[in-house]
């Protein structure tokens, strides 16, 4: 939208200084001629005298240099403007202002209005109209070389783009330049559709990228479970000042009826334990059927915890947690691109998500929460831009801004439970520390259907990075996204580290899809062979009775054993879902054709 209006009104502000300067300078109208028309118009009465001279074409760029030069400083400034951060937007970006203003002039002010308007042309020249004024082929045939012009200044406006980052902090290194490189190959090589990647200190920006379909830092993505620390910012928030005790049983501020299925268990579970994930409930559990089924006190990682916190958010502070959301955080950090409604972060341009389908990236929609639902808003569906997460991991390089207290911030962070047995890794409130690095990390992913997303504060370095990706890829990138930012934060620390494979996207799809293909293969033999199917010997009939009975029955009830629901598989592996579906049903028939054909024999 923004470059749109920059082309319009660039078309309109050049088309209004040709148009006077056709009609104030003689010389500019001259040395717009074919040259030969040049040379008849000099010897003429009216000219012979005046001080104008035909230009070679060495001397007619020198005296159009200022120009150029203006022309690059004005499109950096409007790329920029526009949203380009990086060398292919910032040259898309001002080859296209370049080529509407060409076009524009060539098309519509030469060829349309000069051509056909008689009394602005030189006197005494009207003869030579068709051979200059209205000489269309004239005009259209300078566009190829000023389009090349165009090209060189779009690639100087791309390269200055890409350098800004450098140039507009004094902490800018080669680290970038690696981190960049890194970033590129990994959307290139692991077919990632689109990503914004964020680096910031408590000062400003230090690194920034968009990549893939992503065109502007300040696109929203799903942030997934990302959201969880911005509820448990709300919570503290609401602890500060005396509104609720994170230590107290969460039945004073919510419907128990509404949210437990034993309205007795609200009275076991504090907010601490919900922010901590200690609460004891089940991992695949939705606000109205939660339970304890778990040990009261032990981590288990389940959204149902920040729904349930996003309720209270609600009860307490007397509206809605969109509204409390956007008056306590987004408004004062800045975060303009930033919502907890689906409808805001349509508006604002909510990029599209994708699935993945046997290593082919399809776009799909957000399927955004009902109130409900295994995850909503609070819990995982808050909509952010790479920009606005990099003001927001500033609060905490801020120590709170002004907005939480280093105690809140202390408790939320140091307030630890293990989550293994290790000790290496921890949850506090909405941030997972980890020891595995050089240093304390804290960070904290996100996933839903169509989009993933990753952020870490390295408060050694001081430093924070955001990662937001359109694409849900749960058996392949997704892991592969893991080495990706494990590589950047380990170069943000000044460590070197493996290069990645870039065959591993293609390696491991490759893998996957010969082994989905090896059990729709051996499904669909079997239904061929059916006709020839014999009990002669116990050993033909034990294997069908387990390709056919035991193996199906199997493929159905491991996602029940494994406390999966199919509706999870379905949305986050939905090729692994389509392949089990497939498997079972043609083995199915397989099987009975079988029994049919024995009858029949």
């Amino acid at each position: 939208m923004v470059l749109a209006v920059e082309i319009i009104v660039c078309c309109l502000i050049f088309g209004i200084y040709r148009v006077i300067r056709i009609k104030r300078d003689p010389a500019y109208k001259i040395s717009n001629m074919p040259e030969k028309l040049q040379k008849k118009v000099m010897h003429m009465r009216g000219y012979r005298n005046r001080n104008i001279r035909i230009m070679t074409d060495w001397e007619k760029f020198v005296k159009k240099l200022p120009t150029l030069i203006f022309w690059t400083i004005a499109l950096v400034i409007l790329t920029s403007i526009a949203g380009a951060t990086s060398f292919s937007t910032g040259f898309v970006f001002a080859l296209l202002i370049w080529m509407a203003v060409l076009l524009f002039l060539e098309l519509v002010v030469y060829c349309g209005w000069y051509a056909h308007t008689p009394k602005v042309w030189i006197k005494g020249t009207e003869d030579m109209a068709k051979k200059t004024y209205t000489n269309y082929a004239h005009y259209i045939g300078l566009i190829p070389q000023r389009a090349l012009m165009g090209i060189v200044v779009a690639i100087i406006v791309g390269l200055v783009i890409d350098m800004i980052p450098r140039l507009d902090n004094n902490n800018y290194s080669p680290k970038y330049t690696e981190i960049e490189d890194t970033l590129k190959a990994a959307c290139d090589n692991y077919r990632i559709p689109g990503m914004a990647v964020e680096v910031v200190d408590a000062e400003g920006v230090l690194f920034s990228g968009t990549y893939g379909d992503c065109k502007s830092l300040d696109t929203p993505f799903i942030t997934g479970s990302l959201s969880k620390s911005f509820t448990a910012a709300c919570i503290m928030k609401l602890y500060e000042g005396g509104h609720l005790n994170i230590d107290s049983p969460v039945n004073p501020y919510l419907d128990a009826a509404e949210v437990f299925k034993n309205p007795k268990d609200a009275t076991r579970i504090t907010i601490r334990q919900l922010l901590n994930h200690t609460s004891g409930l089940g991992v695949y559990q939705h606000v109205g059927n939660a339970k304890i089924v778990g040990k009261n006190g032990e981590y288990t990682y389940a959204n149902v915890n920040y729904d349930i916190l996003g309720l209270i958010v609600e009860k307490v502070s007397g509206v809605s947690y969109s509204d409390y959301l956007t008056a306590t955080f987004f408004t004062p950090l800045g975060m303009t691109h930033s919502s907890a409604a689906y409808a805001k972060a349509k508006k604002d341009g909510l990029i599209t998500g994708h699935n993945n389908y046997f290593g082919f990236s399809v776009e799909s929609d957000v399927k955004y929460p009902l109130s409900d639902s295994w995850s909503t808003v609070p819990a995982g569906y808050i909509a952010s831009s790479a920009n606005d997460m990099g003001k927001y991991l500033q609060m905490y390089l801020r120590g709170g801004y002004g907005i939480l207290s280093d105690k809140s911030l202390s408790t939320m962070f140091r307030a630890t439970v293990p989550m293994d047995e290790s000790g290496e890794t921890g949850y506090g409130m909405g941030w997972v520390r980890s020891d595995k690095y050089v240093e304390t990390v804290y960070n904290h992913t996100g996933l839903t259907e169509n989009y993933i997303a990753d952020m870490y504060l390295l408060p050694e370095s001081g430093v924070g990075v955001v990662f937001l990706a359109n694409t849900n890829d749960y058996m392949v990138t997704n892991n592969l996204m893991n080495k990706v930012t494990s590589k950047v934060v380990m170069t943000l620390m000044g460590y070197a580290t493996d290069e990645l494979d870039p065959k591993d996207y293609v390696d491991a799809h490759l893998f996957y899809d010969l082994v989905f293909a090896a059990f729709i293969l051996v499904a669909l033999m079997e239904i061929i062979k059916s006709h020839k199917w014999r009990t002669d010997n116990s050993g033909n009939l034990i294997a069908n009775i387990f390709l056919h009975l035991f193996l199906p029955v199997g493929i159905v009830i491991a996602p029940i054993v494994g406390g999966i629901p199919y509706w999870v598989i379905k949305d986050y592996v939905p090729d692994l879902f389509i392949v089990a579906c497939l498997s079972v049903v043609l083995l199915a028939i397989g099987g009975i054709l079988k029994l049919k054909n024995r009858r029949n024999s």
